[in-house]
């Protein structure tokens, strides 16, 4: 992995030539075969370089264990969320809130989502989304098999979501679009332009719902008055689509690598199946050992930390996936064992910007599991050829077709 330093190659001035790495965070080596391995590649160097340089994507830092992301996340005051995304000129056409603020400023915005999104909130749609998966569940249960991706994962969570902030369900194939040039883009858009058509689709609700009583997402965030203010209508318009961005995607992903893994391991299908352990612990046990997201921080002054020299403006990665193959951040960390003792996770970050939807994402994913498996308990992948990833800032398995 390590990259060969030519006598042409202008390094920056901090960046000893040992250090560098040729990385791609979008198409880390070896991505085709498995997401997480390629990830963990960076695993493989020694205690010597906690942390390595890449020339891709504009030049950033990279981490190579799973403490130093856990620092870059929770230190807002070395690590800005000013720029969360590589490369760092895009980070300037996103301005979301809360993702680009860092505290104290940050903590009115989370405390109006927190509001929004407490456990009490989200368990009181239980009923609901347990609705909406059955009826997906039901339409292909007969069928011995389905495209997973497209007759599942890519529907349940924006279904549901939409649900929640009362928004129309016809609106799932364009608003998804625009969110995956957002997380993962394929050229067809540009990155400002896919940030505006959200902003266009969001802006009349939020006009029509401000200062109005409802019991929808919407209308309770936009309408939260916190530390005795509400939203102006541009905070409104920022904070939705990032909601919603997050309410769309992350789900879909995750679903995508939990049943990717169950389809393959008969032996945890089976105790999930016969009841030898509780849903809700396979869900944690698995997300732990998936974690998917890659944001990035900016550095906020000339630092020394561990061993090396960053300048002020430059741009470090934080990439979660390293945590499920870390054997310094859990004992045995590849393996999926239900029964694990102690489970270390940054699947949901850390720190101030830790995902405000994840008691809402939990909760998807297991009551998904739960009548999947009165339903089906004993599935495959259709196809194993056929599966291949793609890295983002959501990692995602690009399909998965399933049959039982």
């Amino acid at each position: 992995m390590s990259a060969t330093v030519s006598s042409e190659t202008v390094l920056p001035s901090n960046v000893p030539a040992a250090l560098v790495r040729d990385f791609n965070i979008y198409g880390p080596p070896g991505i085709d075969d498995d997401f997480h391995r390629a990830w963990a590649t960076l695993l493989e160097e020694n205690d010597a370089h906690p942390l390595v340089w890449t020339p891709e994507n504009g030049g950033h830092w990279l981490p190579t264990r799973t403490a130093i992301i856990e620092e870059i996340l929770t230190d807002y005051s070395r690590f800005s969320s000013r720029s969360i995304i590589i490369p760092k000129a895009h980070s300037a056409d996103h301005g979301l809130l809360p993702t680009t603020i860092d505290p104290p400023e940050h903590h009115f915005y989370r405390k109006t989502l927190n509001q929004s999104m407490a456990p009490a909130s989200v368990n009181a749609m239980s009923d609901d989304i347990r609705s909406i998966v059955v009826s997906l569940i039901e339409g292909f249960a007969d069928k011995g098999r389905c495209n997973f991706t497209k007759d599942f994962a890519d529907i349940l969570p924006i279904r549901i979501f939409l649900s929640m902030m009362a928004l129309p369900e016809d609106d799932i194939p364009i608003t998804k679009y625009w969110t995956d040039q957002l997380i993962r883009p394929d050229g067809s858009i540009s990155f400002a332009d896919a940030l505006q058509n959200l902003k266009d689709y969001i802006a009349p609700f939020v006009d029509d719902r401000m200062g109005k009583q409802g019991t929808d997402l919407l209308s309770r965030m936009i309408n939260t008055e916190t530390n005795g203010r509400r939203l102006t209508r541009d905070e409104a318009i920022k904070l939705s689509i990032q909601v919603f961005i997050a309410g769309v995607d992350t789900v879909v992903n995750l679903l995508g690598f939990v049943f990717l893994f169950l389809a393959r391991s008969e032996s945890h299908r089976q105790q999930i199946a016969r009841g030898d352990v509780a849903v809700a612990d396979a869900v944690e046990e698995i997300l732990r050992r998936f974690p998917l997201v890659t944001v990035a921080r900016e550095v906020t002054a000339d630092i020394e930390f561990h061993g090396v020299s960053l300048k002020a403006g430059d741009m470090i990665a934080a990439p979660t996936p390293l945590a499920g193959m870390d054997n310094s951040f859990n004992h045995d960390a590849a393996t999926v064992s239900f029964d694990r003792q102690q489970r270390n996770s940054v699947t949901f970050g850390k720190g101030a910007h830790t995902c405000p939807g994840k008691n809402l994402a939990r909760l998807e994913l297991r009551i998904a599991l739960e009548e999947w498996f009165k339903r089906i308990p004993d599935f495959h992948v259709e196809d194993e050829s056929a599966i291949g990833f793609s890295s983002g800032i959501v990692g995602v398995v690009n399909e998965l077709k399933l049959t039982w």
